[in-house]
């Protein structure tokens, strides 16, 4: 699987850099003691087996193997960390095109269940790959680069990896849905009233449900397991992953991308790195420096524009899919009441609960998506974002 060959790459990666820096795993962690740098509470909160959001940065600073090589200036093996990044967009393009054959298919939640794949093995990616300059230096810029840039790729996995939970029951009632229908379709052969070609069909039609659910199986994990060696624990370590917090809308409306160009200026990496890097003497090596930084300038200020439009976007799509959740709940409310007195079959009930559960992951995925939006942009101020 595609996901599991990730995994390995991202697995490799963490032993290589466990090597030099003996991580421990939040379940041995007492024996280490608590760093003065924190309290009781939160280290205590670090110690039990349920990850949650907000402890992402800690367990990066404390656990995470390649930040640790940073901390102790351990050279690390660029080599792994590349091809970690290789295999994961290779993976990511073979998810690309499996979801395209999906969408031809009309296999519209395999696609999803795909594309979101391909979008957390991108992401992941990218994260490695600005990652490889930043282990290399031991100053507190790079430390910091590296802190947040791993906080934000393992944000980005905790945010798929919910993604993927939302939809267990949409794929369990769909099998059940199929199933209920198969039978159906065999009851109505034996009465003549179906023929073999939809007996067939019904088959196949169970069959593909199984397959998404073991794909939707296979990807969350996966992603559980690159969750856990991101943050501490051994890959098949049992241990919860927790939810993630609703999108805070008060957030979105303190949003000023004008104002906010200086804070994103000044903490971008990119720019600072080629600030300080040499461009030559003279005249011309002086203007083309200028000219350079101008550009990228541009480029960061026209890309917080277009993450606040994203924002603005997601926020539309959320309220508009929260909307429609609302109305289709009421709908099942109703559905469940006329199923418990007998006034609606069991597959007619399955079918409006599959109709509900889609209205239902589509809101849930929005309000994920809508809180993305929002961590991309805030990460952009603390200088997380890429430049074209």
């Amino acid at each position: 699987m595609r996901s599991l060959k990730s995994m390995a790459a991202v697995l490799a990666v963490s032993m290589i850099a466990a090597s030099g820096t003996a991580a421990l795993s939040p379940m041995e962690t007492l024996a280490a003691g608590r760093p003065e740098s924190i309290d009781r509470e939160t280290w205590a909160r670090l110690q039990d087996n349920l990850l949650e959001y907000d402890e992402i940065e800690n367990l990066v600073v404390y656990y995470n193997p390649m930040y640790q090589q940073v901390v102790n200036m351990i050279q690390p093996n660029v080599e792994a960390l590349a091809e970690a990044a290789r295999q994961m967009r290779e993976d990511a393009r073979q998810a690309s095109l499996d979801a395209e054959a999906a969408k031809e298919s009309g296999d519209i939640l395999n696609q999803m269940i795909l594309e979101m794949t391909a979008e957390g093995e991108r992401e992941a990616a990218k994260q490695f790959e600005r990652s490889i300059d930043s282990v290399n230096r031991s100053s507190e810029l790079g430390l910091n680069q590296t802190r947040k840039q791993l906080t934000s790729g393992i944000q980005q996995m905790m945010i798929g990896y919910n993604q993927v939970l939302l939809s267990e029951e949409l794929s369990a009632t769909a099998i059940e849905l199929s199933q209920t229908l198969l039978q159906s379709t065999e009851t109505q052969k034996n009465l003549g009233m179906a023929t073999d070609a939809d007996v067939q069909s019904a088959q196949k039609a169970l069959l593909s449900a199984q397959s998404q659910q073991q794909t939707l199986n296979d990807t969350k994990t996966s992603l559980k397991q690159n969750l856990c060696l991101m943050t501490g624990w051994t890959y098949d370590a049992a241990m919860e992953i927790g939810s993630v917090p609703a999108p805070d809308l008060s957030r979105i409306a303190s949003m000023n991308p004008q104002a906010d160009y200086s804070r994103a200026l000044a903490n971008n990496y990119t720019i600072i790195s080629a600030r300080h890097s040499p461009f030559g003497r003279g005249t011309d090596a002086v203007n083309r420096k200028e000219k350079t930084m101008e550009e990228m300038e541009g480029q960061l200020k026209t890309r917080l524009e277009s993450l606040y439009q994203t924002v603005l976007q997601n926020k539309t799509a959320y309220e508009a899919a929260d909307t429609a959740f609302q109305s289709a709940r009421l709908t099942m409310d109703g559905n469940e009441r006329k199923y418990q007195m007998g006034m609606m079959g069991r597959l007619e009930y399955l079918q409006a609960r599959v109709a509900y559960l889609q209205q239902k992951m589509a809101a849930d995925n929005a309000a994920l998506a809508l809180t993305q939006a929002i961590a991309n942009y805030d990460w952009a101020l603390e200088g997380i974002v890429e430049l074209e």
